[in-house]
C-alpha cells in the first residue's frame, strides 16, 4: 500500500497554506485539494486505518506521482512524530517556520477573531510562560474542530507559546527521522525569495528540474483579528432547523473544510492593532532564546530573525 512521499508538518500561522498552494500546482505531485487531511492527529481517521484514509483522500491519485499532505497541527501534537514514523517511516518532512514571537501573536489574534480569547496579550503571555503551564501544554493533545470553533474551544488558547518552540519540537522528530528526511524552511525566505525556496523544496523531494507555479508569490490567508460576518450571526444560522438537517448529512471531514475556508474568507484586518507590546516581546524573546539555539544546532544554520 502506497505511503506518503512527503508531509508539510507546520508550523501553524507560518505560510503553510502558501507552500501547499504552490506545490499542488506541480504536475507530478498529488495533494488533497482541501489541504487539511490530518490523519496522524485525528483520532477517528487514525483509528479507521491507513487504507481507509488513502481511499478517502487519494482515491484517484496516480501512484507514480508523489503523494503529500499539509497539516500544521503535526508540529503541535505530541503523538504525531511517532505515529508518522510508524506508518510512513520513509516520508520526507517539511517544516516552515516563522519568527516565534510573531507566530505566537498571530495565533493569539486568530483566537481573538474566533471569540475564544478575551484576555489581553500581555496577560496571556504571563500566564502561558509559567513553568507549570509550559510543561502541561507541551504534552496536551490539540482539539479537533469538525464543527467549527465556539467559545468552548478555549483549549486552543493553551498553545500560543509551546507551538513556537521549534527546536524542542523538531528535536522530537529527529528522534524518529534522520536529518536527510527533514527540510527546514523559513517563512521570511518563502515570502522574499519564493522561487529559491520552491526550488529547495522541489530538489529535496527528488526532482531534478526547477519548477515555477503560476501562483508563485501570491500570499494566502493573511491574518487579522476582525471578521466581516459576526460570529453571532453564524451561530444563529447554525440553530436553523433546515440548516442543521443539511449540515448533519455532510461528512465530518467536509464540514471541517467548509469551516476552514469560511473562516479564511471572513478575515478582516484591524489597522489599529500594533502587535505585541515591548514587555510581551521581551518576555517572549527571553523565553525562546534557548529554543532558538537548539534549532540552530539542529539545522546547522542561523535563523533569519534579528531578535535572536
Amino acid at each position: 500500500m502506497k505511503q506518503l512521499d512527503f508531509i508539510i508538518i507546520g508550523a501553524q500561522k507560518s505560510a503553510t497554506t502558501s507552500l501547499f498552494k504552490y506545490l499542488i500546482e506541480h504536475p507530478d505531485i498529488h495533494m488533497p485539494r482541501d489541504k487539511e487531511a490530518p490523519f496522524f492527529s485525528h483520532e477517528k481517521l487514525y483509528s479507521n486505518g491507513w487504507k481507509k484514509f488513502t481511499q478517502q483522500y487519494f482515491k484517484n491519485a496516480p501512484e507514480n506521482k508523489l503523494w503529500g499532505t499539509a497539516t500544521p497541527q503535526y508540529m503541535g501534537d505530541p503523538r504525531a512524530a511517532q505515529r508518522i514514523a510508524k506508518q510512513n517511516p520513509n516520508t520526507r518532512l517539511i517544516a516552515i517556520l516563522r519568527n516565534p514571537i510573531e507566530r505566537t501573536y498571530s495565533h493569539y489574534t486568530m483566537s481573538v477573531r474566533r471569540e475564544i480569547e478575551t484576555r489581553n496579550f500581555d496577560e496571556t503571555v504571563h500566564h502561558l510562560l509559567k513553568d507549570e503551564h509550559l510543561e502541561q501544554y507541551r504534552n496536551e493533545t490539540p482539539p479537533e474542530h469538525e464543527n467549527g470553533y465556539t467559545k468552548s474551544s478555549t483549549k486552543d488558547n493553551n498553545f500560543y507559546c509551546v507551538w513556537s518552540e521549534y527546536g524542542r519540537i523538531l528535536s522530537q522528530y529527529r528522534t524518529f527521522f534522520p536529518a536527510e528526511q527533514m527540510l527546514v524552511l523559513y517563512m521570511d525566505e518563502l515570502m522574499n525569495e519564493p522561487q529559491k525556496s520552491i526550488n529547495k523544496v522541489i530538489h529535496f523531494l527528488g526532482f531534478k528540474n526547477s519548477f515555477t507555479p503560476d501562483n508563485l508569490g501570491k500570499k494566502y490567508h493573511q491574518g487579522g483579528n476582525k471578521v466581516l460576518i459576526p460570529n453571532a450571526w453564524k451561530e444563529s444560522i447554525k440553530q436553523n432547523f433546515i440548516f442543521r438537517l443539511i449540515w448533519a448529512r455532510i461528512p465530518s471531514e467536509t464540514r471541517g473544510n467548509i469551516n476552514y475556508w469560511y473562516e479564511q474568507m471572513n478575515i478582516r484586518k484591524n489597522k489599529e492593532v500594533q502587535g505585541p507590546s515591548k514587555t510581551a516581546r521581551q518576555l517572549l524573546m527571553n523565553h525562546f532564546s534557548s529554543d532558538i539555539k537548539q534549532l540552530e544546532n539542529l539545522t546547522k544554520s542561523c535563523v533569519p530573525w534579528s531578535e535572536f
